[in-house]
Formats: structure tokens, C-alpha cells, sequence
């Protein structure tokens, strides 16, 4: 049962609250005032004003997509798969499309563009070979869903250590994508953003639009199939706006891997099963969790600046091995 809370609202300030801190915090902090200035009336005269728009604004939105889609994709997956460790991240989505990125640039030298063609063929490839390794390992039998967390981090060892191949392989070019492949939120990625967030845009549109049916098939096939709802349809549908988002977000700024996987779980005690009220819920959370990472990235450790997707990896591992243990490793009667 959801908790009687305006979800939405919280969420929506949450969100707000987390751009204005994340805007204003850094070196030399930038007033909110000053940042509400340099929003509605840029001064190409004022270094603060340059600060926030040319560095940290596009910084911001970057997370802000990043998040977002991440904690959707995240949703949509652990209520189809119906298994609480689905995310594109174990899933093999985000090694698949960062290899692909990377091979693309390595082998045929593609632009930014075509880089991100690339990383919608390599997550949906990853993510296939995920769903057919499961079901090798026989998925069917296995009512909790081991084998498939099995067959995703399989896979996307896998995939990861082919893409750290590359990196290896031509030390010049290395420095180009060291950062990217780590999960780097950063200002210089804008023009990368430009280019793909209307992917994500239209896959989040899409899942919106089928909520209601996805929440049915998360209650059961059999009751979906009962009320009309086409499951083959919806679900494949849901799938490939789910893969085609998560890769799009890669190929901006690289894999993040703890908001998809522990989003839903904040989320879904109070905006309930529903996914049309789930899913903005998740993307507001996503979104303001990102901006949070990439300020405790930005300021934590200074002068230096390190990775964000580095403080997802360290939070989201910990929260990997709280809710095995809740699901796998608990007796059959006690999980949740």
C-alpha cells in the first residue's frame, strides 16, 4: 500500500530544491540570487553569471536527463522482469551501448552522431544477449530470478572488459574516453546532449502512454491478457523504449549504474504500483539523486573533481548487496 503522500509535489521541490543547490555550490560559491540573475538575465560582463551558464547549467541538465532516464528505465524493467535487481545497468544495457561507443570510435572513428547510433545497437544487443544467456541457464525455472541477474553481470563483464580492451589498445586516444566510460556528468558533453535527448524524451513519452496496460502485466500476464491488454505488444514496446532511453543516456555521458537499480525501490512505497504515478515520481527522484552525485563530485574532494558516476558506483554497490541479501540470501518466507 502507497503511503498517502503528494508524491509528485515532494518529488517536483525535491527536484527544484537540488538544481538550486547544485547551481550555487563550488568554488567560490554563486549566491541563489546570483544564479536566478544569471538565469533570466545573463551578463556577458560577470565571470558568476559565465559560471553558471557555460559550466554548470549544462552540467545540471546533463544529470538531470541522466537521472531521469536511468530511474525510469529502472522502473519499467524491475515491474516487467519483475525482479527487484532488473536495471539497465545488471541488465547489460549500459555495457552494451559503451562498448559500442567505444568500438565505433576505435575501429571506424565515427563522430558524435554516429556514436550514439552505435550505443542504441550495442544496449539492445547486450541486452538481448542477457534475456537469451538466462535463458540458457533456464530462466523459466527459476520463480526469483537468479539466472538472470547471473546472466547480466556475466554478460556485462564481459562486454565491460572488451571495452577496456579498447581503451588499452591506443593510449592517445584513451584520454578522450577514460572519463566518459566511468560515468562523467560534465559541461563538455552539452553538444552530446543535443544531440540525443530527444531519444529519451520520446521513449519516456511513450512508457507514459502505456502505463496503465505495463501496470497490469506487472500484476500478472494472465489478468493483463483478461482485461485486453495486448502483452506481446506492450511489453516488446516497453522494452525497446527502455533500452533505446538507457543507451541514449550512455552515449551522453557514459554508464551510471546506481539510479537505475535503487530509484524504484525509494519511489514505489509512496507512489504505489501504478506506473502512471510511478514513473514521473522515479524520474524526478532520478533526476534530483543525480544532481546530488554530481555535486558531492564537484566539491567533496577539492580542488580536484572527480567522476560522478564513480560516488553512484561506490552508494549503488552497497545498495547491490543490501537487497540481494533482503531478496536472495533471506529465507523464501521473509523476502520482500
Amino acid at each position: 500500500m502507497s503511503l498517502r503522500v503528494p508524491v509528485l509535489a515532494v518529488a517536483a521541490l525535491g527536484l527544484g530544491l537540488s538544481l538550486i543547490a547544485n547551481l550555487s555550490a563550488g568554488p567560490g560559491g554563486i549566491g541563489p540570487g546570483a544564479v536566478w540573475e544569471a538565469l533570466i538575465g545573463f551578463d556577458p560582463e560577470s565571470y558568476d553569471h559565465a559560471v553558471v551558464a557555460f559550466q554548470r547549467l549544462p552540467r545540471a541538465v546533463i544529470a538531470i536527463y541522466m537521472g531521469a532516464v536511468m530511474a525510469v528505465s529502472g522502473t519499467v524493467l524491475q515491474a516487467l522482469m519483475r525482479n527487484p535487481l532488473a536495471s539497465p545497468a545488471t541488465l547489460g544495457i549500459n555495457s552494451g551501448a559503451a562498448l559500442a561507443v567505444l568500438a565505433g570510435a576505435y575501429l571506424l572513428d565515427l563522430g558524435i552522431e554516429t556514436q550514439g547510433i552505435a550505443a542504441l545497437a550495442g544496449g539492445t544487443a547486450g541486452f538481448l544477449a542477457v534475456l537469451w544467456v538466462a535463458r540458457l541457464a533456464g530462466l523459466s525455472r527459476d520463480p526469483r530470478g537468479l539466472s538472470l541477474i547471473l546472466a547480466g553481470a556475466l554478460v556485462s563483464m564481459f562486454l565491460t572488459g572488451m571495452a577496456n580492451a579498447f581503451l588499452l589498445a591506443d593510449p592517445v586516444r584513451r584520454t578522450d574516453f577514460l572519463g566518459w566510460v566511468t560515468g562523467n556528468i560534465n559541461h563538455v558533453y552539452a553538444e552530446r546532449l543535443y544531440d540525443f535527448w530527444w531519444i529519451g524524451a520520446a521513449s519516456f513519452g511513450l512508457l507514459m502512454a502505456l502505463a496503465r496496460p505495463l501496470t497490469l502485466i506487472a500484476l500478472g500476464r494472465e489478468k493483463a491478457a483478461s482485461a485486453g491488454v495486448n502483452v506481446p505488444r506492450v511489453r516488446g514496446l516497453a522494452l525497446a523504449a527502455v533500452v533505446l532511453g538507457a543507451s541514449s543516456a550512455v552515449a551522453v555521458c557514459g554508464p551510471v549504474a546506481f539510479i537505475g537499480l535503487v530509484v524504484p525501490h525509494m519511489v514505489r512505497p509512496f507512489a504505489g504500483a501504478g506506473l502512471a504515478r510511478a514513473l514521473p515520481a522515479a524520474a524526478l527522484t532520478g533526476a534530483a539523486l543525480c544532481l546530488w552525485a554530481d555535486l558531492v563530485a564537484r566539491t567533496a574532494f577539492a580542488p580536484h573533481v572527480v567522476h560522478t558516476g564513480l560516488i553512484l558506483d561506490v552508494v549503488g554497490g552497497l545498495v547491490f548487496a543490501v537487497i540481494v541479501r533482503r531478496v536472495y540470501l533471506a529465507p523464501a518466507g521473509a523476502a520482500r
